[in-house]
């Protein structure tokens, strides 16, 4: 058997999402591991933006924005056959009372991170995009496990992909495809910027949350990449949900 640090080594590996947060942690750990990965991200902007430290840095990158299916599917095509496929795209995380709930911008975000792992299922299953015995892992949050008074909505988005993850498990299945979801609780990355908390109040919510967490701190996208490895490398896990929340649903 290989080692298991020698298993994603010379891989072929997709990040959907890899240029911030969570995504790029994933995409980060996966290179210290040998992998060969290619950044997929909606925009050559946001590609312009991060840098990996990597040579010749355009042969691992890819334009291809979910929200337009046709473009998406060739960008996704244009890749194949690769040995793994992570999918961590998301555009805001959706937060608020219900009452106050804009249902057309909820519509919209479901688009990256819903309808975009449905589409890349769809992908997956439609055309040789996976080899036999590679994986698919998906990103929800442990908003779907615990939602509080503030995401009856954002909550039921991460708890569909739940659903998502174990009835694409199944749909694989003759193809050899593994299907795996990572459901990280509190992480430090940009998406808090795009919820309109100041640094300040980042600073508030996560010295709050490392005291009330039993492990003491709040992730950072380096610590939920630990998941996605653990998701890459298990050729036994699958239809499996990836806790990783510092014990915050306890």
């Amino acid at each position: 058997m290989v080692n298991s640090k020698d298993k994603l080594a010379g891989k072929k590996v997709i990040v959907v999402g890899g240029t911030s947060g969570i995504g790029k942690g994933a995409a980060l750990a996966l290179l210290e591991h040998g992998a060969h990965v290619t950044i997929v991200s909606s925009s050559q902007d946001n590609i312009d933006r991060v840098a990996l430290g990597i040579d010749n840095e355009t042969d691992w990158t890819k334009v291809g924005n979910v929200r337009d299916e046709a473009s998406y599917t060739d960008a996704i095509k244009s890749l194949a056959p690769v040995d793994h496929f992570v999918y961590s795209g998301v555009d805001k995380i959706i937060r608020g009372a219900i009452a106050e709930a804009d249902l057309e911008e909820a519509k919209h975000y479901f688009g990256v991170k819903f309808w975009g792992s449905a589409l890349t299922g769809k992908i997956v299953s439609k055309f040789d995009i996976i080899k036999p015995g590679g994986s698919l892992t998906l990103t929800s949050g442990t908003g779907a496990m615990k939602p509080g008074t503030t995401a009856s909505i954002g909550g039921s988005l991460n708890a569909g992909l739940f659903t998502m993850t174990q009835g694409l498990a199944n749909e694989l299945r003759e193809k050899k495809i593994r299907v795996n979801c990572v459901v990280p609780g509190v992480v430090i990355t940009e998406l808090w910027d795009k919820m309109g908390r100041s640094k300040d109040e980042q600073k508030e919510l996560f010295e709050k949350t490392a005291k009330d967490l039993p492990v003491g701190f709040v992730a950072t996208p380096e610590d939920i990449a630990e998941a996605y490895l653990y998701c890459l490398r298990a050729d036994y896990a699958n239809g499996t949900l990836i806790t990783i929340d510092g014990g915050g649903i306890l």
